[in-house]
């Protein structure tokens, strides 16, 4: 497919992104209140552990329009290896931590047997650390949407966007910051074994468009990182780059899900990125303060 015709379709169909997730439920729990998501999520793999805690609030005038803001605080810790540079060199490890862009946005719902919909525009401005890799020194803009249909207990769904910057996913806590025009791609379904038990899969797409400019949260400035094996990501052995499609990537992720309440949810998940030949495992635990306040006001 020629860029054109993809170009075309992102602007039909634009992206989900973390706060989208958070925002934009087919089956809001009130017409009108103060909104709070909290998340813990993190990834893992043979190199490095990413974790970050999402604190989201915001306000729903009704059940198809509202607000948010929040301000996610990551923290990045990386296995020992071989660097070079004028910088101290890592020993057995290293690690990062800090606040990342605080983001203001705004959601649309419209919920439908047929076809459940939400969209979000996600603004974030530059608050982040730019030498740990936690912010590119720009703002950011992230237009977003997200479709899916129940069949009983299957529920398919697509997430397609435009952005200035790769997003972080509910399963993925990307290793590095960017900044340059792309589109996300995440399409999957998940289907209920049982009540409260969930098994979900799924195929993601990075697409981006011209020069991209990457900066790791695994690497320090003035420093390069040596690593064995395939994987080839410019962010696992240089902290600064800067290049056309070095944010594309594809690949696949599962999980199992349990959510015992619609207070909270806990998901366990494996990720295969095919473009960078990287295994990783990760958690992400949501608790939605705003509905535990909301039903606690009806009793």
């Amino acid at each position: 497919m020629k860029c054109g015709p993809k170009f075309f379709f992102f602007l039909v169909a634009l992206a989900a992104s973390v706060p989208l997730l958070a925002q934009t439920s087919a089956t809001p729990d009130t017409e009108k209140g103060f909104t709070e998501v909290e998340t813990f999520q993190g990834t893992l793999s043979s190199t490095n552990k990413l974790m970050k805690i999402d604190s989201t609030v915001g306000y729903d005038f009704n059940r198809h329009f509202g607000v948010f803001a929040g301000l996610p605080i990551y923290f990045a810790s990386v296995s020992g290896g071989a660097t070079t540079g004028t910088i101290i060199a890592m020993t057995s490890g290293s690690s990062n931590a800090g606040i990342g862009n605080f983001y203001l946005g705004l959601a649309f719902r419209a919920p439908n047997p047929t076809l459940n919909y939400g969209s979000t525009i996600t603004a974030g401005a530059p608050t982040g650390s730019t030498s740990k890799g936690f912010s590119s020194g720009r703002g950011t803009v992230d237009w977003s949407n997200h479709f899916d249909h129940s069949f009983r207990r299957f529920t398919p769904f697509l997430d397609a966007g435009l952005a200035n910057t790769v997003p972080d996913s509910m399963l993925v806590t990307r290793p590095f910051t960017s900044l340059g025009a792309v589109g996300h791609f995440d399409e999957g379904g998940e289907y209920e074994l049982v009540h409260h038990f969930a098994i979900g899969g799924s195929g993601y797409e990075i697409t981006p468009f011209g020069n991209q400019k990457v900066f790791s949260k695994l690497v320090q400035p003035g420093q390069t990182r040596t690593t064995t094996g395939k994987s080839h990501g410019v962010f696992e052995n240089t902290f600064a780059s800067s290049g056309n499609g070095l944010t594309r990537e594809d690949g696949v992720s599962t999980w199992v899900a349990f959510q015992p309440s619609p207070i909270w949810r806990a998901e366990l998940g494996y990720t295969r990125s095919a473009t960078f030949a990287l295994n990783s495992f990760s958690f992400n635990l949501g608790f939605n303060v705003g509905k535990l306040l909301r039903t606690n006001k009806t009793f």
